[in-house]
């Protein structure tokens, strides 16, 4: 029987850990995590021999697309820098790749369900294939609008599907913004007649209100959880179209 450790849309940088969830680590079966620079708060535990001896870690699986982080500012100009991007869920092809691996993990725990595994598996993959095929196909066709991420938290995604964001005003939630990387995206985003600042939530639109204030900015909302989708109607399907439909929302709407 699967237990989230981390509630549906609770984001990982926010979790913290209860004595209650250390126990139910040490009785689980096996253990289904992002890896530390993903959920930094179970980094310490989940070195702990009987816990790694158990855990299947979807960051460091062969064949996994791992990015590195981005400076803020205009990412033309500024160098990668040390470190792992850990929205790695919002790039389907390694989605698909975490969704074969835990199949043959839960057969390997649960050998006499584990046809039914790969079986559903099998169909979730069909459905991660045909969307992706979907929202390439509607990106592809939308008008090339400038843009920024206020939160550089959707690499992955930009990358898997063909976007290409000017830059972004943090690389870090808690990250603050300096003047200088302000005026840089301003003066960027104000090339053209029209473009994007894509924020998540109402705080970080507030800060991006510089952004904004040009002519022709509009703001874009995305949310790289899916704390928009409804819990009845949260699949990782519908985590990948809530994304695509942000992007095309300011893309294709004038300001």
């Amino acid at each position: 029987h699967p237990t989230p450790l981390i509630e549906l849309q609770q984001s990982a940088h926010d979790f913290a850990l209860r004595p209650s969830d250390i126990g139910r680590l040490g009785q689980a079966d096996l253990i289904i995590w992002l890896g530390p620079q993903a959920t930094p708060a179970l980094a310490k535990l989940m070195a702990t021999a009987d816990l790694a001896a158990k855990s299947l870690d979807l960051s460091a699986i062969d064949g996994v697309n791992r990015l590195g982080l981005r400076k803020s500012g205009l990412f033309s100009q500024n160098a990668d820098r040390p470190g792992l991007d850990p929205h790695l869920w919002l790039d389907p092809a390694n989605a698909i790749l975490w969704t074969g691996a835990i199949a043959s993990a839960l057969g390997q725990a649960d050998p006499d369900n584990s046809a039914e595994y790969q079986e559903n598996a099998a169909a979730l993959i069909a459905e991660i294939t045909q969307t992706s095929a979907q929202i390439r196909s509607a990106l592809a066709v939308a008008p090339p609008v400038p843009f920024v991420q206020y939160h550089d938290g959707f690499q992955y995604f930009e990358t898997a599907f063909g976007l290409s964001a000017i830059g972004s005003a943090t690389a870090e939630d808690e990250e603050s913004t300096s003047l200088g990387v302000i005026s840089a995206l301003r003066e960027a985003l104000a090339v053209g007649p029209r473009s994007c600042v894509f924020t998540r939530d109402a705080a970080q639109t507030k800060r991006a209100a510089p952004l904004l204030e040009i002519p022709g900015s509009r703001r874009g909302a995305l949310d790289p959880i899916g704390r928009n989708l409804p819990d009845a109607a949260f699949t990782y399907p519908a985590l990948l179209q809530s994304v695509a439909a942000g992007y095309l929302d300011c893309f294709t709407k004038t300001p």
